[in-house]
């Protein structure tokens, strides 16, 4: 018996245990059967990241297809036959949505619309408006454990303050009748999963009768009936994704409580259908009297402008009908989730490392076992045997080769991440100001985590799901054996280091150019001639492209002809191939640069140069599939410089490094891929080839890992050397074969076993040229012999005493070495990738 399969067979048996000590937690074995058949996108996927998105059926799909080819809809402005029958279809589908929420359509009504998002936004303008009118402002109370959505409406406020449960609880309980005002809140946190009260919004009613409730159900409606038939205690505005429910289609919705929808009158835009007649909008008239006459009929009427996306109308009311086939209604799949959530919070809770200490920090103080404190959706964040944090970022790079799809990051709650991960207002502030950014790749800073990682689970999750999560875990994050680190009893192993092979990118995170093995090629301080000197920018974002999200670009085979000095660009199967001129005044040849952009590289503002030949974006854009074009680095010294601030093991600088992501030059030991490679085979897996590794200078001879004692390579014709800067970081950008541009697990899954130091992937050193002193620019070839300087071991920025691996992989002594921190760095230390 594998041991996945023990586990599975494991978590089973705990979940019939769940069932049997909370009745209302019952998995629905039947997900089990018709989830290859209606979900084909998750074969050999574990998704856990259904509070962003639930998924849609094979049959929804099928049914919005068929429903679209077979009938003609019209634009509902209009009174056609088309156009009729399209209104009618809207009507009926306000409907069904009403009675999937047991709302009285007496009592409330649907504005559809582009999210949840735009629902908030909807009744903020509202609210807005309202005071704008009266010539006051409102006050605003919202609730701490709030997504961003909620957080904005501060800023249109008058008084705003955030309170967490037991403020907002003695805030509705006491009585206030004069002030106006917006209490909102989450239904379930968007983080933690936590549920907080709906009664909260009859209280408020009662005891402030002038203030209204605004409820973001988002994160509840995922998985959990929402009942509105109470018309007295229900909230006054209900802001759900459709799309959080039923996978598609991507449409969002305010739930309006008609008794409570007047002051959603006082909105002043208005646009297409939501006015009753508009006089002419560019004369004042003398009378006073309005240019235009709002509908006043019930919130849709005046809140949808423009044309509502029918299509997206039409394809809900099959959502709701297909959903309720296969699952049989939301308290259905509440139970299933119930049942799951158990499950995966006792698992996680129950992991240790050798020592005793946990591996997992769940951020939740409630249980799955009560459905009205908390949803299966949760926060955690993985720690090391010493306490220390594992990067949740590498988690997710990690994930990401295995096919776990989860989510990481501030999850757009930052009340939720200042109170689970105990980051003050203060150290929040001084993250920024260190380059803290919502989005970025800074995980940990001071030794705290940024953010989390989120796993939230569906109504087409299974048992399976949670045994690859916690297999996942296991394997790479509970430490199951410790390792004596005997590094340092090893002497070096070589004193010469061999070039075997020298290769350039000329197009950043395209494929490789190695270098003729007869032909000695210009080395200086900002690497090698020409290596990632052009580049593509995407035409929508300006981004600078990587292969990590563009695997294809491997395929784009660049290559140089010094005596020509011409690049010429191919890739199968396209017929052509560009010819681009080397030389620096580019305007005087058939492809000029003339404008000028600015471009990002690893969060860098960037000024690049774009060929402005139609023909050359044609061509890369046809070729990808992507809108893009060349741009090239300007040499010029004003052209928009990057640099490494680098502390380096021999004195200070700053290292030119263009458009390379950390340094000038990356140098790998070939010898240091065999152990990785018999580790790959010894587990059925393809070897990897050296070229996954993208470095510039390949060594051969010494034995594996020696390179990360190396201090400097030096030239045996100069005084000129290579200064070794400290090991690099790896991502699952080695994942893509360079040959055919397909993905694989490895050899990341294998390096992560092997490598991991502080919860870091590393293989391979950065370097840069020091040149001897008449000149900064030096020449290479393969075939070079190297005289290796080592690292003083007695003094070096070392672990000592014991080295831990997580898994199942041992580390013996002919391939653990102490890894020295990297020393291409910045303080808070800055993310790392490979050059690409």
């Amino acid at each position: 018996m594998t041991e996945y399969t023990a586990l599975r067979a494991d978590l089973k048996q705990r979940l019939e245990v769940i069932e049997r000590s909370f009745p209302s937690a019952c998995y629905n074995a039947r997900v089990e059967d018709f989830r290859e058949r209606e979900y084909p996108q998750l074969n050999g996927v574990t998704y856990l990241d259904h509070a962003a998105t639930t998924l849609y059926s094979a049959s929804l799909i099928d049914a919005v297809s068929s429903d679209l080819k077979k009938n003609l809809f019209g634009n509902p402005h209009s009174l056609c036959p088309s156009s009729l029958e399209t209104t009618k279809r809207i009507q009926d589908t306000r409907v069904r949505v009403l009675e999937l929420l047991n709302a009285d359509p007496e009592h409330f009504d649907v504005v559809f619309c582009g999210n949840t998002t735009a629902a908030i936004k909807l009744v903020a303008d509202a609210f807005a408006a309202h005071c704008d009118n009266v010539k006051s402002g409102f006050e605003y109370k919202v609730h701490t454990d709030s997504h961003t959505s909620l957080v904005g409406i501060r800023s249109m406020a008058t008084n705003s303050e955030a309170l967490d449960s037991n403020r907002m609880h003695t805030f509705v309980n006491s009585k206030q009748i004069n002030e106006v005002g917006l209490m909102a809140y989450p239904a379930q946190s968007n983080m933690t999963g936590q549920r907080h009260p709906l009664s909260w919004a009859g209280t408020l009613r009662r005891n402030r009768p002038r203030w209204y409730s605004l409820l973001d159900a988002a994160g509840l409606v995922t998985t959990t009936p929402l009942d509105l038939s109470d018309v007295a205690a229900a909230p006054d505005f209900v802001a759900l994704s459709f799309y959080k429910m039923f996978g598609y289609p991507d449409l969002g919705g305010l739930i309006v409580r008609k008794a409570s929808s007047s002051i959603l009158q006082s909105r002043k835009y208005f646009g297409g259908g939501t006015v009753s007649f508009v006089v002419n909008p560019f004369h004042h008239a003398s009378d006073g009297l309005p240019h235009a006459i709002r509908k006043s009929g019930d919130p849709h009427e005046y809140l949808e402008d423009g044309t509502v996306p029918f299509h997206s109308i039409i394809a809900l009311d099959h959502a709701i009908s297909d959903h309720n086939r296969l699952y049989g209604g939301f308290k259905r799949i509440s139970q299933h989730t119930q049942a799951l959530g158990c499950l995966v919070l006792d698992s996680l809770n129950a992991r240790k490392h050798t020592n005793g200490t946990p591996v997992v920090d769940l951020y939740t103080d409630k249980h799955p076992n009560d459905p009205d404190h908390q949803g299966a959706t949760f926060a955690l964040n993985l720690r090391k045997p010493d306490g220390s944090f594992v990067g949740f970022n590498d988690v997710l790079k990690l994930a990401s080769v295995r096919d776990i799809h989860i989510r990481t990051g501030g999850l757009c709650n930052p009340g939720g991440v200042t109170k689970w991960v105990n980051l003050s207002e203060q150290e929040m502030r001084e993250n920024f100001a260190a380059g803290k950014r919502c989005g970025d790749e800074w995980d940990l800073m001071n030794g705290k985590p940024t953010g989390a990682i989120r796993i939230s689970f569906g109504a087409m999750s299974t048992l399976d799901d949670v045994a690859r999560l916690v297999s996942f875990i296991d394997e790479f994050y509970v430490e199951k054996r410790r390792h004596v680190n005997a590094t340092a009893l090893f002497p070096p192993s070589s004193n010469v280091a061999r070039v075997g092979k020298i290769s350039i990118y000329p197009v950043k995170s395209c494929a490789a150019f190695d270098i003729p093995a007869n032909t000695s090629w210009k080395i200086m301080a900002q690497g090698l001639e020409y290596d990632r000197e052009f580049c593509l920018i995407h035409k929508g974002t300006g981004k600078v492209m990587d292969m990590k999200m563009y695997p294809k670009m491997a395929l784009i085979r660049p290559s140089i002809d010094l005596d020509t000095q011409i690049l010429s660009i191919s890739c199968k199967p396209a017929l052509t191939s560009l010819r681009i001129p080397l030389h620096e005044n580019l305007s005087t040849h058939s492809h000029p640069i003339t404008k000028k952009c600015n471009s990002k590289v690893c969060g860098d503002i960037v000024v690049v140069q774009a060929y402005s030949d139609k023909w050359i974006s044609e061509w890369f854009s046809d070729t990808l599939g992507i809108p893009c074009t060349l741009a090239r680095y300007p040499s010029a010294p004003d052209g928009g410089g990057r640099y490494m601030k680098n502390h380096l093991r021999q004195g200070n600088g700053e290292i030119p490094i263009a458009l390379r992501n950390e340094s000038p030059i990356l140098v790998v030991n070939r010898e240091s891929l065999n152990p990785v490679n018999e580790a790959i085979s010894a587990s059925a897996g393809k070897a990897s080839d050296i070229s996954v590794f993208r470095s510039n200078i390949v060594i051969d001879g010494p034995k594996p890992f020696d390179e990360d004692k190396w201090l400097q390579l030096e030239f045996r014709n100069s005084s000129s050397s290579i200064q070794l800067l400290g090991p690099c970081r790896r991502c699952h950008m080695i994942c893509i074969d360079q040959m055919t541009a397909e993905r694989s697990p490895e050899p990341f899954v294998t390096l992560s076993k092997l490598r991991t130091v502080n919860g870091k992937v590393y293989f391979g050193q950065h370097g840069t040229f020091i040149g001897d002193s008449s000149s900064q620019i030096g020449s290479i070839k393969v075939g070079d012999e190297l005289d290796i300087s080592y690292i003083d071991l007695d003094t070096s920025d070392t672990d000592s005493g014991e080295s831990c691996s997580s898994g199942s992989t041992a580390i013996t002594a002919d391939t653990a070495v102490d890894i020295t921190e990297p020393a291409v760095k910045q303080e808070p230390a800055q993310p790392s990738c490979v050059l690409q």
